[in-house]
């Protein structure tokens, strides 16, 4: 679905330098791809390693690198001001944390390939939250492809408890949250955008509060200093998360940009397509268990996001038949 100001967003701002929509739009996602899919590598690499077993380290590396790339991108672009309100980044804030942690924090109990399908039913609740929230029109299609995304999911669920003795419904649960805070995030960023907030602002407002939050909370927690202990008892896995950090800035800053050019359905869309990579490299490169359930899992996910892509296109070029 196209964002109510796709066309003027497109038409006044570049991207390094280009400005024609269709060439910024697969820009963006290449670059979403290829920086997410090098995201992911590294956070399972990092998850894999010998005696880590504080996944919200991940999430408040993210955190920290994005909120001091951010401060000085919008250093050097010559930002003063704030336009958004400190109510809206709070809000923000609140659902980043929630699916940062939740999500990282999943991956203790469920495998990683099941995490990543899982988040991609975000699309049903993003969309709901496009139609009474941020007040879109979403076609009856993207509902139905959605049911089915949903049924995929149930796959997913299944083949994990067969293939992981170890299984813990916990870490259903938990991703669900994750799901539900991150299908918050673009509507709410896109409603932060309308007030003439730039891509650089909303992400270091944003991340700049959650450093805080996350600090003061894994801080009394115990959690923090347990992982930084980790981290500097092990030089490799201390580099390896230096790394992760700078990857996950870059990947964030293209996520950001797509949400700001074309909206926020447009993104989730995207950031699913990706994931089927994402899940055929976790198999290649981390071998698991397999089963037949994964497989169908992944026709009803991935294959309902080719339908409704087709039916997109039908749609828009209905609509523009009925213009001319």
């Amino acid at each position: 679905m196209t964002s109510k100001y796709d066309d003027v967003a497109n038409s006044e701002s570049k991207i390094f330098g280009i400005s024609d929509k269709n060439t910024k739009f697969w820009f963006l996602v290449i670059g979403i791809v290829f920086f997410f899919g090098c995201h992911n590598y590294m956070q399972e690499l990092i998850m894999s390693l010998p005696g880590f077993k504080i996944g919200i380290l991940l999430g408040y590396l993210e955190v920290l690198g994005v909120a001091i790339c951010s401060g000085i991108e919008r250093q050097v672009a010559g930002e003063t001001t704030r336009k958004a309100s400190w109510g809206s980044y709070g809000a923000l804030c609140l659902c980043l944390i929630i699916s940062s942690a939740t999500s990282n924090i999943a991956l203790a109990y469920i495998n990683y390939p099941t995490k990543v399908v899982f988040r991609s039913c975000k699309l049903i609740p993003t969309m709901l939250i496009a139609v009474f929230y941020n007040r879109k029109r979403v076609p009856w299609f993207e509902f139905m492809f959605g049911g089915f995304i949903s049924m995929g999911m149930v796959f997913f669920a299944a083949a994990d408890f067969h293939v992981y003795p170890n299984f813990d419904f916990i870490g259903i649960v938990l991703v669900c949250i994750s799901v539900l805070a991150d299908a918050f995030l673009p509507n709410l960023q896109e409603r932060v955008f309308e007030q003439g907030s730039s891509r650089i602002e909303v992400t270091f407002f944003t991340n700049i509060l959650c450093l805080f939050a996350m600090t003061f909370a894994f801080t009394l927690s115990g959690d923090l200093p347990a992982a930084l202990a980790y981290a500097l008892a092990n030089p490799y896995a201390l580099a390896l998360l230096a790394v992760y950090t700078f990857i996950a800035y870059i990947a964030i800053t293209f996520h950001m940009a797509l949400v700001k050019e074309f909206g926020g359905i447009t993104t989730v869309l995207v950031g699913n397509t990706r994931k089927a990579m994402t899940i055929v490299l976790s198999f290649i490169l981390f071998p698991k268990p397999t089963s037949v359930l994964y497989v169908f899992g992944t026709i009803l996910v991935f294959g309902s996001l080719i339908g409704n892509a087709y039916m997109k296109d039908q749609d828009r070029a209905s609509r523009e038949v009925l213009k001319n």
